[in-house]
């Protein structure tokens, strides 16, 4: 296989030698022409007038942004139709890889949710439902995702606050008291303890007789992107890339319905990845588990269709826009040319679209609900994905109120309904700015994407701190950018006027939640079958130490009530925990 550098146009058909000069002409009378309006028309304008700006620039990547665009920007970095846009539902999929977009159905509407125990969080999770969604994100606390019950002392105050608090299969079960018939989208957020996540899920799901044929079943098992800037990781790298694996492999032998793995690259715009590094940090961190997977016996055409990402739009609505398209066609030419990928279904990108959280703000926050709107409508306008999920307007404060609920839940459909920007497919293609910017992001993207593979790959990137230092310096970069003004936010560095007292809904926790958590659990402990408990982790242990797949082992611990933080540690005193060298953390 080459060089990411070295993927060619392949297809690409050379036109005739009389087009190519009737082409050429054009583009010569079009280059006088624009000289002509610049001196003529634009030139005396603006000198008389001046510009808001001393530069126009993109916010995430610093690129000039040009007054006009023509078709010389597009004959200037070789743009060809059938190569760099296509139809939609073909390679290479820059245009969607739906050939009908969303005329035929809409997007999947979907919001994440996760607080409290099990029995709180199914209450919200109904009240969501019933307000038209159709997918569910469950994130878990701190102490779940960091491998720790409830009850251990480093936790305290932590429990249910950032998600749901999940023990044991216990938990679960009462979470999983929905109208299964309503939710058509769950996606499972718990990374580094993924296999006992999934252990539990699966035999919860039996529990409660739920058909795991009906639901459409996500878990992230995005372990590596934990490592460069979220820092919810328990195990060192290598050993987190295995656990996932494992989880990768099991479902596809035993639920291939399911999706085994969703890439979050939106992790990654919070920690201030610009959009190309956005880009390739994620490839590339897909192509570990990828060689992972082709290691174990898989082959690409089967692999690839389970992969799925998680994509933000920022506020700079035309490179949010751009990335998403980028982004397919990147994903496209990488899976077919680089990997040797035969089958379409193999080279489509597969991605839940959101609004940034990180443009969201706790002054004024009742401008989130506009940031939201324009957001959700540059995903629609790139295609949107399968599901797209909003944040909503008080995350900044706190969980979420019902009533931010229901108006994330209504700007999706006001998006969908009442503007038309989903009637037609792709509607932006063609235009010389937007052809000319996704083409600039899906050049520099494999640039990235080569040099980080030079380096051993994504794995060998993070352990070496690599992605960690870029995202430290982009995090610098935009800070000072915020700090001198030269980019403005609305009520924090931009039209910031003293706010009158106004009163919020702010949702709270129950105070008596934690101890009623921790009493629950110590409950657990003294009825179950102990005994069976200590067996069973022998058995993770042994997988852990053995090289076998670690879901088995740890489905039959959850279903003896093993819980959560005690399957954790015996994976930890096989693999041992991860220490960041403050050197190259980075964020």
């Amino acid at each position: 296989m080459g060089k990411v550098e070295e993927i060619g146009q392949a297809g690409t058909v050379e036109p005739d030698a009389d087009a190519r000069e009737s082409e050429t002409a054009a583009l010569a009378r079009l280059r006088e022409d624009k000289a002509r309006w610049q001196q003529e028309t634009r030139g005396p304008v603006a000198a008389a007038q001046g510009e808001r700006k001393e530069s126009f620039r993109t916010q995430t990547m610093d690129w000039e942004i040009k007054p006009l665009y023509t078709p010389l920007d597009l004959a200037e970095s070789g743009f060809d139709y059938a190569t760099d846009a296509g139809f939609p539902g073909e390679y290479p999929f820059t245009r969607g890889v739906d050939p009908n977009g969303n005329r035929s159905r809409l997007w999947t509407m979907a919001q994440v949710t996760g607080f409290g125990k099990g029995m709180a969080w199914a209450k919200r999770a109904r009240y969501m439902l019933d307000q038209g969604l159709q997918g569910l994100i469950l994130e878990y606390d701190l102490p779940t995702t960091n491998g720790y019950d409830s009850d251990n002392p480093l936790v305290a105050g932590e429990v249910g606050r950032a998600g749901m608090a999940l023990d044991s299969l216990e938990d679960l079960e009462e979470a999983f008291d929905l109208p299964f018939d309503k939710l058509k989208y769950l996606m499972s957020v718990c990374n580094a303890p993924q296999p006992v996540n999934l252990a539990m899920i699966i035999a919860a799901l039996e529990k409660k007789g739920v058909d795991p044929g009906q639901l459409a079943l996500h878990i992230v098992n995005g372990i590596l992107i934990e490592y460069t800037c979220v820092g919810r990781y328990i195990y060192p790298p290598g050993h987190g890339l295995r656990i996932a694996t494992d989880c990768f492999e099991y479902i596809v032998r035993h639920h291939p319905h399911w999706q085994p793995i969703s890439i979050i690259a939106a992790q990654l715009q919070p920690a201030r990845a610009n959009v190309v590094q956005e880009l390739a940090f994620s490839v590339t961190i897909a192509m570990a588990y990828i060689d992972a997977m082709l290691a174990r016996g898989f082959d690409i055409d089967t692999l690839a269709p389970y992969f799925h990402f998680v994509i933000n739009v920022d506020m700079d609505f035309f490179e949010g826009i751009c990335k998403l398209r980028a982004f397919r066609k990147v994903w496209a030419r990488l899976m077919k040319e680089r990997y040797g990928a035969t089958r379409p279904e193999a080279m489509k990108l597969r991605v839940m679209t959101s609004p940034s959280t990180s443009s969201l703000t706790l002054q004024q926050p009742l401008n989130n609900i506009g940031r939201l709107a324009i957001m959700a409508t540059a995903c629609a306008l790139a295609g949107a994905g399968e599901t797209m999920t909003t944040p909503l307007h008080d995350e900044a404060h706190a969980l979420p109120a019902e009533d931010a609920i229901r108006v994330g839940a209504a700007i999706q459909h006001l998006v969908a309904h009442e503007t038309g920007v989903a009637d037609t497919i792709d509607p932006l293609a063609g235009s010389y700015y937007v052809e000319s910017l996704t083409r600039r992001i899906e050049d520099e993207s494999f640039a990235e994407v080569e040099r980080i593979m030079n380096m051993g790959g994504a794995l060998k990137a993070i352990e070496q701190g690599y992605f960690q230092r870029e995202l430290g310096n982009e995090q610098y970069r935009r800070q000072r950018e915020m700090e001198q003004g030269r980019r403005k936010l609305v009520g924090v560095n931009h039209l910031v006027v003293p706010e009158p007292k106004r009163e919020m809904e702010i949702w709270r926790l129950d105070d008596e939640m934690e101890s009623q958590q921790v009493q629950k659990l110590k409950a657990l402990r003294a009825r179950r079958d102990n005994a069976a408990v200590q067996v069973a982790l022998e058995k993770v242990r042994e997988a852990a130490r053995t090289g076998a797949n670690l879901v088995e082992p740890c489905l039959a611990a959850v279903k003896v009530y093993a819980t959560h933080g005690e399957l954790c540690d015996a994976m930890r005193e096989v693999f041992g925990v991860h220490h960041a060298d403050s050197q190259t953390a980075g964020v």
